[in-house]
């Protein structure tokens, strides 16, 4: 049986970033790279093979079309593999008044963001094991309402908060899950999702981070099995202010409750 990874949104940014890392960190197989670039995702596969000898499975998808989903699934029940590692990337953001950006986008980014890495984790569960893990990309915006980022924040939440729940209830598995949630980093995502220059200037001047130190923080998070992981001293200062760890305290508690009665 072989011990693989997948990556969604592996074309780009944190994606391509962490399953760089992944390749070089983890004893794999082969690691599924998914995103809706093919292009992108072969550049990257070859330099994957080139500089970690771990063969590569390209998946050009769209993981709003529930058809991508049922090939991920399909190709999972051939195969058979063990998924040592799932990090789900796939998402993006439009910033402005929710009343006037368009309502097909924010649709689709709730399909993306939410019932896409929803459906991907409930798919690969069943194919894990003892010492496997899951790593969501949630972000700092999961911890507190953000207007005009209302509907991005709000995914956002729904990611940290399933994550939490999840790593309570996949611990008696021995499966570990981590929700990373960066502040802004410098990736396309804000070249997608940003149009105010002197916002943008703002946030890379106090709060943005590279790719690079979001990575290695969230692996080096991820492998301390971590269940939520802030990168950087001023994120994470904010985060406990927003009360990420009443919110940790929660989920353990609700977890005993229903154990206890059930």
């Amino acid at each position: 049986m072989k011990n693989i990874g997948i990556v969604t949104g592996a074309s780009s940014g944190i994606g391509k970033g962490i399953a760089l890392e992944t390749a070089k960190e983890f004893d794999l197989d082969e690691i599924w790279l998914i995103a809706r670039r093919k292009d992108k995702l072969i550049e990257l596969g070859k330099k994957i093979y080139q500089d970690y000898g771990i063969n590569v499975v390209i998946m050009a998808l769209d993981l709003i079309d529930e058809k991508s989903l049922q090939k991920i699934s399909k190709r999972l029940e051939r195969k058979n593999p063990n998924i040592k590692i799932l990090i789900n990337s796939s998402g993006f953001g439009i910033m402005g008044d929710s009343s006037e950006i368009n309502r097909k986008m924010q649709e689709d980014m709730i399909l993306l963001n939410c019932k896409a890495l929803f459906s991907i984790t409930n798919i690969c569960t069943k194919y894990m094991s003892r010492g496997s893990g899951i790593l969501q990309i949630a972000s700092v915006a999961g911890f507190c309402p953000q207007p005009y980022f209302a509907v991005y924040s709000a995914t956002k939440a729904f990611v940290l908060s399933y994550s939490m729940a999840l790593s309570q209830e996949l611990k008696k598995r021995g499966i570990s899950v981590s929700a990373l949630c960066p502040g802004p980093v410098d990736t396309e995502f804000f070249d997608i999702c940003e149009r105010d220059a002197k916002m943008e200037n703002f946030i890379k001047r106090i709060f943005m981070k590279s790719p690079d130190f979001v990575v290695k923080r969230a692996i080096k998070g991820y492998l301390k099995k971590k269940t939520v992981i802030v990168p950087g001293i001023t994120m994470k200062l904010l985060a406990t202010i927003e009360g990420l760890h009443i919110k940790q305290l929660s989920s353990i508690l609700a977890y005993k409750i229903y154990k206890k009665f059930n």
